[in-house]
């Protein structure tokens, strides 16, 4: 059974005609859930803290989750998965089919469609939908007839009802709507309704179907699942994704160097608020919240990148209240295990340590020393080699680390810069694409790693730049550069997808994050080819700008690039290169192919402050 600290809490007394509720009553529920794996379908190394000393470790992948679901699935439990797919090369070269074998060897009761399982467009998810053995719930999602996810239309379900030891269990899937359309490749086939208003109309449904035990399965960001428990009456839990939040008792988690994570939420629906959230005990597993009618609503998340399993125990009383739960998420976890030599290097450990980390495994509630399943390793196995096989071709190396942090911090001119230099290096690469592009911008989200020191290979380079994006050319003029800058930068500042902050080649600005709407980049100038020089941005000049497909078409806010299209289609050219190769021969064509540290004096941000 699972070793987890006891949070039973007596959460609601019932009292029916003056006699106490009764013991024989209660249902329990058990959900086993993942959520925002991104297509880390293999274990990781990862570094906790095992009785005080750092310890590398193999840490989750699929295999040893599903060893773990073998060993926790009772015959009154749900395995759920809360969506997510691109992000690893997985997905770069096989576009989700080893992801939905994998959850078919999961049993899935349900999963819910995140924003990124859209990313290869609707005809890609629909190939994806048709390989699943399990329900898609999607209950805010509408394909239309000119969308090839209208063929599958009938798979894609607003909710699923289990029935499990007599009692039946409604199950919802929803997503969020706004990031969905901004940060994904969903066509406009495809129709939304609201968060909210949908949640409470799927409730109303289920509850006239005679279901009172309802869990929310769900796409949206920790804080604003904690809204909707708040709002929508009816819902007992929900389970989460997006944030990739990690939830759990905080004594626990630094115990092996860990701390709950609420960070990196999106921002609210429209209408909504995250007002008050902070009055609740953020970060816990489960987070308790008083629903309108004044009963508990349990929300859950389980981190990110198959790195954990949840599992929850709620307790419901004949009347479909929950009256108690127990839970926390699963670390699975094996070795080879590596600790800090005399001279702080990372070596295999001997006999004994390896006891000592083996007896701190057991005695923590959420490791589990976990062996893969033969089964899942054996599904993978062809695409590992497949990916190998790619991976090992070499471009260059990479002098010094260039980080990949989406926001910059506050900086002056002349000191050293901050923000996403690995976005800064695809935007010169983009720019070198083509002699009559003057100016180039990346999203710092469409770069998914930073650039480590050391040799740097194909594989390096589709996990930098995973997505099925290609590098197109828009004629534009500095006012609508200026513009698209600033939409950019602001919605990233203001609701939570960081990842659309820009950078740029050939571009350098001054960046104000307190800055108003239209008032985030300032002071633009622009380089010219031919000379190197800089100058102020011409207003009324145009420019021929390179970018990445996603953006242009006005996604993560680069609302104009979508405008100057509509307005001149002649001026707007998709190259058909795909994503990483301009990266991949960018480095190859450095002297000596080492990409050296970057030029400060070319850099895209020249100063940032609050």
């Amino acid at each position: 059974m699972i070793r987890r600290s006891l949070v039973l809490l007596v959460l609601v007394a019932i009292i029916v005609s003056g006699i106490g509720f009764g013991q024989g009553d209660a249902f329990t529920l058990r959900i086993l859930h993942t959520n925002d794996h991104h297509s880390h379908l293999d274990g990781a190394a990862f570094d906790l803290s095992l009785d005080g000393v750092r310890t590398r470790l193999t840490l989750g992948g699929f295999s040893r989750i599903v060893t773990v679901i073998d060993q926790e699935r009772t015959p009154n439990a749900i395995v759920l998965n809360s969506g997510e797919l691109n992000g690893t090369l997985y997905f770069s070269v096989y576009k989700g089919e080893p992801d939905f074998l994998v959850f078919n060897a999961l049993g899935l009761d349900a999963y819910a469609l995140g924003n990124h399982e859209f990313d290869e467009g609707d005809e890609r998810l629909a190939q994806l939908i048709e390989l699943a053995d399990f329900p898609i719930v999607s209950s805010n999602a509408l394909p239309e007839p000119a969308s090839p996810l209208y063929r599958v239309r009938d798979q894609i379900l607003p909710y699923v009802v289990r029935e499990i030891e007599g009692e039946r269990v409604g199950i919802i899937g929803i997503l969020k709507v706004e990031k969905t359309k901004n940060s994904s490749l969903v066509s406009e086939d495809v129709s939304f309704t609201p968060e909210i208003e949908t949640a409470a109309q799927m409730v109303q449904e289920l509850e006239a179907q005679g279901v009172d035990k309802i869990v929310l399965l769900s796409h949206v960001g920790y804080f604003n699942d904690l809204a909707i428990a708040k709002a929508v009456a009816g819902i007992d839990v929900i389970v989460g994704g997006d944030s990739h939040s990690l939830l759990g008792d905080a004594d626990e988690l630094a115990q092996i160097g860990l701390a709950p994570i609420v960070s990196n939420q999106t921002g609210p629906f429209a209408g909504s608020s995250h007002e008050g959230l902070e009055a609740l005990d953020l970060g816990a597993y489960p987070t308790v919240v008083q629903g309108p009618t004044g009963d508990p609503v349990l929300v859950v998340t389980a981190w990110e990148y198959a790195k954990a399993l949840g599992i929850l125990d709620v307790t419901f009383d004949a009347d479909g209240l929950v009256t108690g739960y127990e839970g926390s998420i699963v670390l699975p976890v094996e070795g080879p295990f590596l600790q800090p030599d005399s001279e702080n290097q990372l070596v295999a450990v001997e006999d004994g340590a390896e006891v000592a980390i083996l007896g701190a495994i057991e005695a923590s509630p959420l490791l589990r020393l976990t062996s893969p399943d033969a089964s899942v390793e054996a599904l993978l196995e062809p695409y590992r080699e497949g990916i190998e096989a790619i991976k090992v071709e070499p471009i260059g190396t990479v002098e010094v680390t260039l980080g990949n942090a989406r926001i910059p911090e506050p900086f002056a001119a002349g000191e050293t810069p901050t923000g996403s230099l690995a976005a800064f290096v695809v935007a010169q690469a983009f720019r070198e694409t083509n002699p009559a592009i003057d100016v180039a911008i990346q999203n710092a989200g469409g770069v998914r790693t930073e650039f480590l020191s050391g040799p740097f290979t194909v594989g390096d380079a589709i996990a930098a730049l995973p997505f099925s994006n290609t590098i197109v050319m828009l004629e534009m003029t500095g006012e609508s550069i200026v513009t698209v800058l600033n939409q950019a930068a602001h919605y990233s500042l203001h609701t939570g997808s960081t990842g659309a902050f820009p950078y740029a080649a050939g571009l350098r600005y001054d960046v104000d994050l307190g800055g108003a709407d239209g008032e985030v980049i300032l002071n633009v100038e622009v380089q010219e080819r031919a000379s190197g020089t800089w100058a102020p941005i011409d207003p009324e000049r145009v420019y021929t700008v390179a970018t990445n497909s996603f953006t242009a078409l006005g996604r993560d806010n680069y609302l104009e690039f979508a405008a100057v299209r509509e307005a001149n289609p002649a001026g707007y050219e998709d190259t058909f290169i795909n994503y990483f190769l301009p990266l991949k021969q960018y480095i190859e064509r450095l002297p000596g192919g080492v990409l050296r540290p970057i030029d400060v004096a070319e850099y895209s941000l020249k100063s940032v402050v609050d």
